[in-house]
């Protein structure tokens, strides 16, 4: 009775969650875009918003209760896929849309189709923070570490939040590495490139 009633109350803030606007928002539409792509790419990503609200509930649970929080939470990265995947297809040049489904095949535990999103997202606009950021974060989980620190120098010199935001992951990865030599050095390195970087007004968002 009392998962019952929790699924209740999940699926019922879920429809508040929704209902909020997402940030950072999608572009708006411009003469000759593709409004159903970016329809569909709005709503993928009142979906992830509403993932990423859920994993902060999901904190400090366990057992049962644990296990329902993680599959509404991947119940929601599906939907977001779903609509990301539709927003590429409606407009094969939205760079925006390729780097969400990156982030999202992430989630759902497709790397090689993370990474190819991101490729694909910085094939469109190779200046693209967002996506370079991601794809850096997806070469550390993978543990492609150089090509995380040098994706960290190209954020570094175009988009310090950004910047920022991959040494904070960095870090956060670290703490929960096994591997007590690589979460060291990864801690070294980062505290290091933080001092280099100087302080830096960052917005608020999960990865």
């Amino acid at each position: 009775m009392k998962m019952q009633w929790m699924l209740i109350l999940i699926l019922t803030l879920s429809n508040s969650v929704l209902a909020a606007p997402s940030k950072p928002a999608p572009r708006k539409p411009k003469e000759g875009q593709n409004e159903i792509a970016i329809r569909h790419h709005k709503e993928g990503l009142r979906h992830r918003d509403a993932a990423w609200v859920y994993e902060e509930k999901m904190s400090g649970t366990e057992g049962e209760e644990r296990e329902t929080y993680a599959r509404f939470i991947q119940d929601l990265y599906n939907r977001a896929l779903g609509e990301f995947a539709k927003a590429t297809e409606q407009d094969s040049t939205y760079y925006q849309a390729f780097s969400s489904l990156g982030y999202v095949k992430r989630k759902t535990g497709d790397m090689d189709g993370a990474m190819a999103a991101y490729n694909r997202a910085l094939t469109l606009n190779p200046n693209y923070a967002e996506a370079i950021e991601y794809r850096a974060e997806a070469y550390l989980i993978v543990g492609q570490v150089e090509k995380m620190k040098k994706a960290y120098g190209v954020l570094a010199a175009l988009n310090r939040p950004h910047a920022a935001r991959l040494l904070t992951f960095v870090t956060q990865w670290a703490d929960g590495a096994t591997d007590a030599d690589m979460a060291t050095s990864l801690r070294t390195w980062a505290s290091e490139q933080k001092e280099k970087l100087g302080e830096v007004k960052t917005f608020v968002e999960k990865w």
